[in-house]
Parts: C-alpha cells; sequence; structure tokens
C-alpha cells in the first residue's frame, strides 16, 4: 500500500518511519527543500529538546482536552521507547529530554538512517501543490511539476508558519484550507517581542534575571520568571517566548499590550529591603547603592524611570521617591508593538482546527484516508519540548491507525 506523507520535518519523517515498519507499504516522503529535516536541525538553538518529563496536557492551553485524548492511545512514554528503538541516547536537564550528544543533529541522523533502512522514497526538491479525494477512494497528489500520484492515505505533516526560510510558510495551511477545512487564525508564537521605551536602545545586550507580567487592555494575563535579554528592538529570552503566545494574538486583535518587568523577582517586599540596603551602605548614591544588584546601565535607567537621580544621595529619600523607585524596580513598563514576526518564531499558535481531526488517530473528520500532523493543528506548548514530542506523538499515531 503506497502511502504519502507530505513534509520531511520533525512529524512527517517520524510518520514515514513508523509506517515503513510494515513490510507492505510503500513510503513516499515529499519534500520541498533540497534536505530533510531543515528546521529540526537548528531547533532548539541547535540541541533539540525533543520532550519533557512533564507531558501533562494542561501545557497546551485550550488544546488540551485534544492533546489528553491523543496521549491516551499514544503515551508520552512511545516517544521515548521509539526513540530509544533508533539508538538514540538521550540527557535530561531541568526536566526537559535532550539527545545526549546535545547536538540536534542527531536526532535527525537517527531519523534520516532508520528511513534509509526501511527503504523510505525521500523525494527532495518535490513540492506537493494540491490534494484531491479521487472518487475510487483515496487520494490525487499533484506535484509542481504537473505529474501526479495516486495514493490510498496521505499524511499531512507541512508545518505551520514560523521559520519559513526553513521550507514552513504556511503551504499546508492552504491545502488543508482549499479542501474546505477550517483554519484557526495563525500568530507567530515562542517569538521576540517588540517594545517602546526611550532606553531601550542604550541598554542592548543586558541580560538579567526577571519577573515579567503580561497585561492586555491592563489586565494580568500570564506571567513568566527567567532570563530576560534587552535589545534595540524591544526583549527576548525563555520568559519572553512563553509570553509571546498570549502577547500575538492581543496584539492582531488591536488590544492593549504591556509588560512590567520586576528586576529583583527574588525579593518579595521591595520596601524593607530598600530601607536595609540604604542602612547597610550609607553614605551612598542612588547608583552606588545599586552595586552589585543591577547592571550599571539598567541601574541608571531605573532609577530615572522612578523620576530620580543617581547622583542622589541615598538616605536622602523620601518614603514617596523610596515607593517610585521601588515600583520602578518591580513594575518597569514596557508597550508591546508587535513581535519579531514569523522569521524568527519558533512554532505557530493556530492551524486546522482540532474540530476537524480525531485525536485518537489524527485522521479528518471530512475525508477518508487524510491524517493531519504536527505544527500544521491548531496546538502549541511552551518551550520546554512540548511542540517537538506532539508533532512525534501525533505522527506515531496516525501511523498506528494507518496500519490498524
Amino acid at each position: 500500500m503506497t502511502i504519502a506523507v507530505i513534509g520531511a520535518g520533525a512529524s512527517g519523517m517520524m510518520a514515514a518511519l513508523t509506517a515503513a515498519e510494515t513490510p507492505e507499504n510503500e513510503i513516499l516522503l515529499f519534500e520541498r527543500q533540497a534536505r530533510v529535516g531543515r528546521k529540526l536541525a537548528v531547533t532548539g538553538n541547535g540541541r533539540c529538546n525533543l520532550s519533557n518529563l512533564d507531558m501533562q496536557p494542561s501545557h497546551y492551553g485550550k488544546a488540551a482536552p485534544f492533546v489528553e485524548q491523543m496521549y491516551a492511545v499514544t503515551p508520552p512514554s512511545e516517544v521515548a521507547a521509539f526513540f530509544s528503538s533508533l539508538g538514540l541516547m538521550t540527557a535530561v536537564e531541568d526536566g526537559r529530554v535532550y539527545p545526549r550528544t546535545m547536538a540536534a543533529s542527531a536526532v535527525l541522523d537517527v531519523l534520516r538512517m532508520a528511513c534509509e533502512r526501511y527503504a523510505v522514497s525521500m523525494l527532495t526538491d518535490t513540492e506537493v501543490v494540491a490534494l484531491s479525494p479521487s472518487r475510487r477512494g483515496g487520494w490525487s497528489v499533484q506535484l509542481a511539476d504537473g505529474s501526479g500520484l495516486f495514493s490510498p492515505h496521505v499524511v499531512a505533516a507541512m508545518g505551520g508558519s514560523a521559520a519559513p526560510s526553513m521550507g514552513t510558510d504556511g503551504t499546508g495551511a492552504r491545502l488543508m484550507q482549499a479542501l474546505s477545512h477550517e483554519i484557526t487564525p495563525l500568530y507567530p508564537a515562542l517569538v521576540q517581542l517588540k517594545c517602546i521605551h526611550p532606553a531601550l536602545k542604550g541598554l542592548k545586550g543586558i541580560r538579567t534575571q526577571a519577573r515579567l507580567t503580561l497585561l492586555i487592555d491592563g489586565t494580568p494575563a500570564a506571567e513568566e520568571v527567567g532570563e530576560l535579554l534587552l535589545t534595540d528592538y524591544g526583549v527576548s529570552g525563555v520568559c519572553v517566548f512563553q509570553l509571546s503566545r498570549e502577547a500575538a494574538p492581543a496584539l492582531a486583535q488591536g488590544r492593549s499590550v504591556r509588560l512590567a518587568v520586576n528586576f529583583l523577582p527574588e525579593i518579595p517586599s521591595l520596601l524593607p529591603w530598600l530601607d536595609a540596603r540604604i542602612r547597610q551602605l550609607a553614605p551612598v548614591s542612588l547608583l552606588a547603592l545599586t552595586t552589585g544588584v543591577l547592571p550599571r546601565l539598567l541601574a541608571q535607567t531605573v532609577i530615572r524611570e522612578a523620576r530620580l537621580s543617581p547622583d542622589m544621595p541615598a538616605e536622602a529619600l523620601s518614603e514617596s521617591e523610596k515607593q517610585a523607585l521601588c515600583g520602578a524596580l518591580s513594575a518597569f513598563p514596557l508597550v508591546v508593538t508587535g513581535t519579531q514576526g514569523f522569521a524568527n518564531a519558533q512554532v505557530t499558535r493556530g492551524g486546522v482546527s482540532l474540530a476537524d481531526v480525531d485525536p485518537s488517530t489524527m485522521a479528518s473528520r471530512l475525508f477518508d484516508g487524510l491524517h493531519i500532523i504536527g505544527e500544521l493543528l491548531d496546538v502549541d506548548g511552551p518551550c520546554g519540548g512540548y511542540n517537538l514530542h506532539f508533532a512525534f506523538a501525533g505522527a506515531l499515531a496516525a501511523a498506528k491507525a494507518i496500519a490498524g
């Protein structure tokens, strides 16, 4: 039986390989790029965080019920066992699962070697431009060169819109929409945020621990703690990426989006801390008071945000000035104006509506013989291996369903 898998990324390679384990299957893996697995090869800054020890469905937000049903059929342990069967050794760092080599190439290599071992036909530089259900059952697959083929089963694994230079430019969503699947709005996720503040350009390159609160229309919507990277355009870092999942849709809807940055998240009550520090170090200037606490340029910016002078004596602060300084330290304001877009995003938020897909088989509810997996679906998780794991688990679920 011929099975056409469209897209040789993480989910597509996994689906092709799993389906190829049935000897009578002929697997055609189509990839429009010159090489398979290009996006996988650079995932996680080249380290490939492929899973997590905590795979609770709740990490997927509104998609949690769908993910929970999928994991009931393909539990997280199956993904781990599958990679172990390919010979991939893994290591765990803060609950995140990586290849032991800490190189994404190791994951890609074991998948590619196994595809070769099971005689998967990897058709690179070959773009699928249309799919249509055949009157005799199965699917007609139209290629960009004008040729076509028939396949009883198609696995759609074309990815989302994130990282278009890697071939994921929204083509999959357009193909699925042409088949009358509902496509929820697409947004860049796990991406840097553009912000406005007059001091940002001078703070470029500063890294610091912080707690970020995302405010949408003035109401706290999400909060993250971690390393914050200040840039000339705004902010970056894992904590920013996590918040971008909520920020991007709000920005697209024209809502007010702001960040309140706490530069001392480890101190629960700043005013007593500030009083104690003044008593300990006086007589010193405000800038000297922050030495050993914040980078110098950042400290100057925070002090000026409180409408104070870095040179003024710390012991001369009035109570209202102390409150202002604590406010600037704990809720430094940044207006969010946008994201760095799909070109810089790690994943896509939105995609094929989950109402159109059976979570136990990843089969389309609109057509027989069509399975939709990976980032093409309206499922996205936070940083930490959740998005790759979902792609791998969905591939296993689809291949198992096709095998019967």
